[in-house]
């Protein structure tokens, strides 16, 4: 269509109207009325008419001579329709109009021009064109005479004769041109086109067209062979002689339309079919994913109808399982290769979660450019869980939910692998109930059964976490325990194990009494590979058997000595500390200078009932091992701070008492609280109080020691750093330490008087006590030569067996009730 729509009212002139369509070079102006209503056309074949140029006649308004009513088509028509509605009308032009809006002008000559008509205008020639012979005029008539035979014979040009060989042409155009001009006075040989151009018969409609177009002109004059003019051929009528046959190509096409229209109204009603009864959800979206349709199954599947998720993003049934990378490379295999299949986790509208296998396609219409896509899906969550349940049964004991020997096996020699690649040391704890037939023969097998469940529960809730469990055979239970830290964390953890799966209890409504046997392996001490130490450690639970069950065997005697023995030693420090078996004995701190004494350190000492005195270097790393540790540092605690305040009590000027605290007592202790409480009980004076931590635990500063010092601080406790110089600390760290003063450990002090090395060491840790502005203490100090270097080198104070020896509270009295209160 022609967009560019020339606009006229009812009341204009006919002449005004011909005067605009001249100037705009237009066939056609559309009559509106007020409201912009299309009432009627004008066009330049409505301007052939005489009366129009009868000078006696009253003016004319395009009311009186417009085609009423005006035809109109829609946008959306097809071009095929247009022809068809031109042809049975008998018209030339029709209205393009969307809810009586004018949008353009369509003509016929508009949709011939493309139609693609190379083909036909190539292979015609003029003379094939049928054309009535030539209206001729002679020039001397008048413009109404010419305008009267043109529209009596049809014509929408003549030939005006000019002279003997030379024609001139007044077309419906040149009328129209007439009319604006007013109706010029004169004959037709000075008001038409002068000089009619002419071309053979044998001439092509394509170069006729041409010709046409190059010169802008609307008519050719035809010769016959002779040079005689036989006929004028404008540009209507070469479109008219290819209508035909595009109208009979027309119809067929229409033809085939109707027959692919009926088969694909059969295709669609069959597709409409599987749409609505298949079993699979089918779900499809515009280009931007909005949802426009689904099927009946969709609901069936997701429980949502189609109501709530037309216009919707599919995402109103997401999950959030699927990650941005899913829904990344989702969006790049259906913009590359136009599909997309897999399975994808849904959320459900009753808020559950389902599994699908959905198949996007994407879909191009190749007329608009636009996308479809069509999910097609089904839910597989029955599959799925059936098929997870059957490999959970392939790798996994059917009644407790533990690995299988199969699964056991395979992690055990992944973990014997990343062992090694770490140098770890791995357990294996084979554990076996005892007297177990008999207990099923008994009570049968449901209550054989809920007994290994029992043991499956209890052993669950009680191996670190790490730990895998597995179940080998009826009775037989497997625990793989990784990163052993030593020989005694594993004992503790096999005792806590027996403890709990041994004892009176009841099964299936009886009263039974339950032991297990264990046996455990160690890698790499016993083996390397998976078979062997599973092997090992049967063999050490049968051994645990021999030895009358309800207890645990090492694979290696040794480790089983060594590990009964610490456990034994454990046990009996537990005892001796409910027992009272645990003394404070006193070191006194002395001025180096004067050699009065001006405090002391409280070590422990355990009073055995068989053994005697126990080195504390015996039992206190098992007391740190098993966390007794913290119970006997609050007994010290306790003890010492109880003792000075009797001695204060007593007049007795004993200085400060320092008590050392372990690492487990400011990480898990609480030592601030339990300080302030001991404190308070026995009214001591925190002055009175110094605290030894050693250089390793202040120094970690990533479980917060030095916020804990600074609590401390904030309670006047003396704090000092114990053994330092043993350690890796940092300076720069060191000089933020809220801490009063050090203690040169005595490893430094004992060879002061021959090593050379340590003397330049002892003398830097004393330097760098000066700068930091902190006290000296010098353990170990046991030469005059020792005290002679410390004292010139400036540490104020000293401890060691050259002043005394570590004494019971009795004798430490004594000292100080001496009058001068000197050790030397």
């Amino acid at each position: 269509m022609s967009t560019e729509i020339l606009l006229g009212s009812p009341g204009m002139l006919v002449r005004d109207a011909a005067q605009r369509m001249s100037e705009r070079r237009c066939s056609t102006i559309l009559v509106v009325d007020a409201s912009d209503r299309a009432i009627g056309i004008w066009t330049e074949t409505d301007a052939v008419r005489p009366e129009l140029f009868d000078a006696g006649m009253s003016p004319l308004c395009l009311a009186d001579v417009m085609s009423s009513p005006v035809v109109c088509v829609t946008p959306t028509t097809t071009i095929q329709d247009a022809v068809v509605m031109f042809h049975d009308k008998s018209i030339r032009h029709a209205l393009v109009a969307d809810d009586g809006v004018p949008l353009g002008m369509l003509s016929m000559s508009d949709i011939i021009r493309h139609q693609d008509s190379d083909d036909f205008l190539g292979l015609r020639r003029l003379d094939t064109v049928p054309m009535p012979s030539p209206c001729i005029l002679d020039g001397t008539l008048d413009v109404r005479e010419a305008v009267t035979q043109m529209r009596a014979q049809g014509r929408d040009a003549v030939v005006v004769r000019l002279s003997a060989a030379t024609y001139g042409i007044l077309t419906q155009r040149d009328v129209v041109r007439l009319m604006a001009q007013g109706l010029p006075a004169g004959p037709l040989a000075s008001v038409c086109s002068r000089s009619l151009k002419a071309v053979s018969g044998s001439t092509r409609l394509a170069d006729a067209r041409n010709l046409l177009l190059a010169h802008q002109i609307r008519h050719l004059g035809v010769l016959d062979d002779e040079g005689e003019l036989v006929g004028v051929v404008g540009f209507s009528d070469i479109l008219h002689s290819i209508e035909q046959a595009f109208l009979l190509e027309l119809h067929q096409m229409l033809f085939e339309r109707d027959r692919a229209l009926s088969e694909s109204q059969h295709s669609l009603m069959l597709a409409e079919t599987v749409f609505a009864s298949t079993m699979e959800g089918i779900m499809i979206t515009n280009g931007d994913g909005v949802i426009e349709s689904v099927n009946p199954a969709f609901g069936r599947i997701t429980g949502y109808v189609a109501n709530e998720v037309v216009g919707k993003m599919p995402t109103v049934m997401a999950s959030g399982k699927q990650t941005a990378d899913f829904y990344a490379r989702f969006w790049q295999s259906l913009l590359v290769d136009g599909r997309w299949q897999g399975e994808i986790i849904n959320r459900h509208k009753d808020g559950s979660l389902y599994t699908v296998h959905l198949c996007v396609t994407a879909v191009a219409d190749e007329g608009t450019g636009r996308r479809h896509y069509v999910g097609v899906f089904s839910d597989i969550t029955q599959s799925k869980q059936t098929e997870a349940r059957l490999k959970f049964l392939a790798s996994h004991d059917a009644l407790t939910g533990l690995a299988n020997r199969q699964l056991f096996t395979e992690c055990l020699q992944v973990a014997l692998e990343r062992a090694a690649a770490n140098d770890q040391r791995l357990a294996l704890l084979y554990i076996d109930l005892d007297r177990f037939k008999l207990f099923n023969d008994t009570l049968g097998l449901k209550a054989g059964d809920e007994l290994l469940t029992r043991v499956a529960e209890t052993l669950q809730a009680l191996v670190p976490e790490g730990s895998l469990i597995g179940r080998l055979a009826s009775d037989e239970f497997v625990v793989l325990v990784s990163e052993i830290e030593s020989v005694q964390q594993l004992a503790s953890l096999s005792q806590t194990l027996l403890s709990a799966l041994s004892g009176d209890t009841v099964v299936a409504g009886n009263e039974v009494f339950v032991s297990v046997s264990m046996g455990i392996s160690l890698y790499p001490d016993d083996s390397h590979s998976a078979q062997s130490l599973l092997a090992n450690a049967d063999a050490a639970m049968v051994r645990a058997k021999e030895c009358g069950k309800n207890t645990f065997q090492f694979y290696a005697g040794d480790m089983n000595a060594h590990a009964l023995e610490r456990m034994s030693m454990e046990a009996a420090l537990r005892r001796g500390l409910a027992q009272n078996e645990l003394e404070l004995w006193y070191q006194p701190k002395v001025d180096l200078a004067s050699g009065e004494v001006c405090g002391a350190e409280a070590l422990i000492r355990w009073r055995h009932p068989q053994r005697g005195l126990v080195p504390p270097d015996e039992f206190i790393p098992i007391a740190e091992d098993s966390s007794l540790i913290v119970a006997i540092g609050e007994w010290v605690l306790h003890t010492a701070c109880k003792q000075w305040r009797h001695w204060r009590d007593a007049n007795l000027p004993a200085g400060r008492i320092a008590v050392n605290v372990s690492g487990r007592q400011f990480k898990f202790g609480g030592i601030v609280e339990t300080v302030r409480q001991t404190l308070q009980t026995h009214g001591l004076p925190s002055e009175c109080l110094e605290l030894e931590v050693t250089e390793s635990v202040a120094m970690d500063e990533g479980e917060g020691v030095t916020e804990v010092l600074r609590e401390l601080q904030q309670l006047g406790v003396y704090l000092s750093i114990d053994d330092f110089g043993t350690g890796y600390s940092s300076l720069s760290y060191l000089k933020r330490l809220p801490v009063h003063g050090l203690k040169i450990d005595r490893s430094f002090i004992m060879d002061l008087h021959e090593d050379s090395d340590d003397v330049a060491i002892t003398r830097a840790i004393i330097s760098i006590a000066h700068s930091l502005g902190l006290n000296l203490v010098a353990e170990g100090v046991e030469r005059p030569e020792q005290r002679d270097f410390l004292v010139a080198q400036g540490c104020q104070e000293g401890q060691g067996y050259y002043y005394s020896r570590p004494m019971p509270a009795e004798a430490f009295e004594k000292l100080l009730r001496q009058p001068r209160r000197q050790l030397i």
